[in-house]
């Protein structure tokens, strides 16, 4: 009995540690100190299941204070960029990309340093001119940004001021361990040739070579490498996205799913990282039930595009005869009119879109946020279709689930009823 408790007690406190790098990949012992000892107790497993499971690297690094999960997605995401810590959590723009990435060079090479010598050496190669404060906002973002990810420290003065007084100074200090272990691509952009058009060299920072050509053309990679290849991107899918849709899978990945060995092999993954699985018709779903993975949530009182977008779920959603909730679309037209009703319905809401393209903006992000959860998508024309998951919610008076209030989905036996069979809680 002792045993058994135990081996409960050692398989929860990894499955902890699994979700900690799942939601955060870079842990810092200063701003959690419990997580951090977490991970570092069982480093040696939680690096060898990540590279067997997903193909991800993982270093934890007890002296220094860290731990970098190199996490590689399934594919290519652009619904979650890099956001700002200042004001309202804007997207990062191509110059401060751009300003990031100068800034990160320049540290490697002087890791101790001041605003002003940084300012000066990143402007000389990329034109930064500290005169204007669009661009100072941009150089003041990327140090926030490595700030929060402990790679830079200010050991005197403020940064933030830099941001109105281009004479403002602040000494800078930057852990080069942590900043050599940002870039997950397998190939280090200095080995790319100065000359590589941009699409090339992107392409090289994203290739995977231990998989070979598999990808594009699965019949080229012996069994071993096709099986590896299949298991991490369905792994990486499943435990980083927000919904793994079947039709989104290469004929490869559903054929695997397709064996129940393989199948068995996900289940078991997705049960030891402490997940909930929901397999269903259209595709499959990992539910952690403490959130602690969960770096965004829907529904979330989080400002007017949330909102918004939980009022759009019933102009996207229709019940049939049966009580079956159906997904359904809006084209341009009738999206723009149904964002004019809600506001007309609420007028003192959303103040701050009502006019100009403010309606527009407010629609756009919404469905931005809509489509990062997998609820909808977009064709060219401008529709926005809904996906089955997106059935599973409605607006209405909130209902907390008893035994998991952070779960999407109702607490049901995996079948093959599609998403759109019952409505969420």
């Amino acid at each position: 009995m002792a045993e058994a408790a135990l081996a409960d007690d050692l398989a929860a406190e990894r499955s902890r540690a699994l979700r900690i790098l799942l939601g955060r990949p870079l842990v810092d012992i200063e701003l959690d100190v419990d997580d951090f000892h977490v991970v570092v107790r069982h480093g040696a497993w939680l690096t060898e299941w990540f590279e067997a499971t997903c193909g991800w690297s993982l270093v934890v690094d007890a002296a220094a204070g860290f731990a970098r999960l190199a996490k590689r997605s399934a594919r290519v995401d652009v619904s979650r960029p890099l956001r700002r810590t200042r004001g309202s959590s804007q997207p990062f723009d191509r110059r401060r990309y751009q300003v990031l990435c100068l800034v990160c060079a320049e540290l490697v090479r002087h890791p101790v340093t001041t605003v002003g010598i940084l300012a000066g050496a990143v402007g000389s190669q990329a034109d930064l001119d500290t005169s204007r404060k669009a661009e100072r906002s941009a150089f003041v973002d990327a140090l926030l940004v490595l700030s929060r990810w402990g790679v830079v420290r200010v050991t005197a003065g403020d940064v933030e001021s830099f941001l109105d007084d281009s004479t403002s100074n602040a000494l800078l200090t930057a852990d080069t361990a942590r900043l050599h272990r940002l870039l997950t691509s397998a190939a280090a952009p200095s080995t790319l040739p100065d000359d590589a058009p941009i699409d090339a060299a992107i392409d090289a920072l994203l290739a995977e070579p231990r998989y070979g050509e598999v990808a594009s053309d699965p019949d080229s990679a012996d069994w071993e490498q096709k099986t590896r290849w299949v298991r991490h991107t369905l792994a990486r899918r499943l435990l980083d996205d927000p919904v793994t849709y079947l039709d989104a899978l290469s004929p490869a990945e559903r054929d695997y799913l397709a064996n129940p060995a393989g199948r068995k092999w996900l289940r078991d993954r997705v049960a030891e990282a402490g997940f909930e699985l929901e397999e269903r018709l259209e595709g499959l779903m990992a539910v952690d039930p403490e959130g602690i993975a969960t770096d965004q949530q829907f529904p979330a009182p989080a400002g007017n595009a949330h909102q918004l977008a939980l009022l759009l779920i019933d102009e996207l959603t229709d019940v049939g005869e049966n009580g079956e909730r159906m997904v359904g679309g809006l084209a341009a037209s009738a999206l723009r009119r149904a964002v004019d009703r809600i506001l007309g319905e609420h007028p003192g809401w959303a103040r701050s879109h009502r006019e100009g393209d403010g309606p527009d903006l407010l629609a756009r992000q919404a469905v931005d946020l809509l489509e990062g959860f997998g609820l909808v998508r977009r064709t060219p024309d401008g529709t926005v279709v809904a996906r089955p998951a997106l059935a599973r919610y409605r607006s209405g008076e909130p209902v907390v689930s008893d035994r998991h209030a952070l779960a999407l989905f109702e607490d049901r036996p995996a079948d093959d009823r599609p998403f759109a069979d019952s409505r969420a809680p």
